[in-house]
């Protein structure tokens, strides 16, 4: 492995010159470190990580923990979050957590141990203690999701608001046998999603129905399967509304099983706006459209700030909520049958 030492032999000046030209030290003119760096560059040079770690306290990584990359929602942001570091000169190190409190705790536990500079999160339902107490001490921003056992600013939307919004529109439209696909309910933005779609109904005096009303896991599979079970009621929805990236796949895989070539008799309302959604069955999908690349962003400019201020700043338990919308398309109409 070429050192610093390696270097400076080839180039006739001391380690320590190589070191901070490197570093890009303001006492070395512009033309060394120039000669320096392509010079490490011809060479091959890797810096040591680990050796410049252990001198400033923490490294150059970053961790983004995630529950599911599948799911587009997410697979996007950790796309935004790993141009953000690559712009900041961090490198990035995703985990996959499965909204497992356990697997969480591991990785988070990694990822102190090797003194990383901060982490982004999704956090699980149930954030155990002890990873809360690991991340006490190391800058933390959260995704979408909030928990208490993280003291820890959050980047997300107004979950309520745009289940409110999308149920309201449905209705307005004339439906009143809505089915919604949620999270598990140890989710605080299941929670709030459910919220709003009660709201929407309360609103115009009414009251969604019992059966209707599906909780599982954030995942395509218990969107498809709970779909399926409500096209096979005797009295079927008029309508779906999906409350996750996810379970919006789960949504169309169901309805196209079920009506197959048939143009379908229920309109659909999805989550996220994927290129698919967009082009669903020719007309595409409506669906509430996320500011997917700007939470990503703004949770990346304010994780640099906590790196940036050195623990000199207090506690930020603040929660940033960025906008939603709603984009109509073909899946969305008034019902076709008496409700």
């Amino acid at each position: 492995m070429v050192t610093i030492k390696d270097i400076a032999s080839a180039l006739g000046v001391s380690p320590s010159t190589v070191t901070r030209a490197l570093a890009g030290n303001s006492r070395i003119s512009a033309a060394t470190v120039h000669r320096v760096r392509e010079q490490a560059e011809a060479m091959g040079y890797v810096a040591d990580l680990s050796a410049r770690a252990m001198q400033s306290g923490t490294s150059a990584l970053l961790g983004l923990l995630l529950p599911d990359i599948q799911n587009s929602f997410y697979a996007g942001m950790a796309r935004t979050v790993a141009e953000q570091c690559r712009k900041a000169g961090y490198q990035l190190v995703l985990a996959v957590t499965e909204d497992d409190p356990e697997i969480e705790q591991q990785h988070i536990r990694a990822l102190v141990g090797a003194r990383c500079a901060g982490v982004l999160l999704v956090p699980s339902a149930k954030v155990s203690v002890a990873s809360g107490r690991l991340l006490s001490n190391v800058p933390t921003v959260q995704l979408v999701r909030r928990s208490e056992t993280l003291h820890a600013c959050c980047v997300g939307i107004d979950d309520s608001n745009a289940l409110a919004t999308a149920t309201g529109l449905l209705l307005d439209l004339g439906h009143r046998r809505i089915g919604i696909l949620l999270g598990e309910s140890q989710l605080d933005t299941a929670c709030a999603r459910r919220q709003g779609h009660e709201q929407a109904y309360a609103s115009r005096g009414l009251s969604p129905e019992s059966e209707l009303v599906r909780v599982g896991a954030p995942r395509a599979r218990h969107g498809r399967d709970a779909t399926a079970a409500m096209l096979k009621l005797s009295t079927p929805p008029t309508a779906i509304v999906s409350a996750g990236a996810a379970l919006t796949e789960g949504m169309l895989d169901a309805v196209s099983d079920y009506f197959g070539t048939e143009e379908p008799n229920v309109s659909m309302l999805g989550f996220g706006d994927s290129s698919a959604f967009r082009w669903w069955r020719g007309g595409g999908l409506s669906t509430i459209t996320l500011p997917i690349a700007d939470i990503a962003a703004t949770a990346c400019e304010r994780l640099f700030e906590r790196i940036d201020s050195k623990g000199a700043s207090p506690a930020d338990n603040t929660f940033v909520c960025l906008d939603t919308g709603i984009v109509l398309r073909g899946s969305t109409a008034p019902p076709t049958v008496n409700v």
